[in-house]
């Protein structure tokens, strides 16, 4: 159980940041600080789950989502600048 949740832990901030970065209505920031928010619960429920220190995940258990939210921005927008360059 604390694998799999570990997984969609990591798995769901990236997946959610680019499904809301896809909605034109929404600001610039919304869709990372959700995402980053989703991934910090998954990581501070990982940790009750699998008996860890639920104090050092519930202090940088942000950093991982917020880490790999950064690099799909990172892909989404070369992605973007691509597609837009080519004729």
């Amino acid at each position: 159980m604390a694998n799999a949740l570990l997984l969609i832990a990591l798995a769901l901030p990236v997946v959610l940041f680019w499904l809301l970065k896809s909605q034109p209505r929404l600001r610039a920031w919304t869709p990372a600080a959700v995402s980053i928010a989703v991934g910090w619960l998954l990581s501070v429920a990982w940790a009750v789950a699998a008996h860890e220190n639920v104090a050092i995940a519930g202090a940088f258990g942000w950093v991982c989502p917020a880490v790999l939210v950064a690099l799909t921005w990172l892909a989404w927008r070369f992605t973007k600048k691509r597609r837009l360059a080519e004729p």
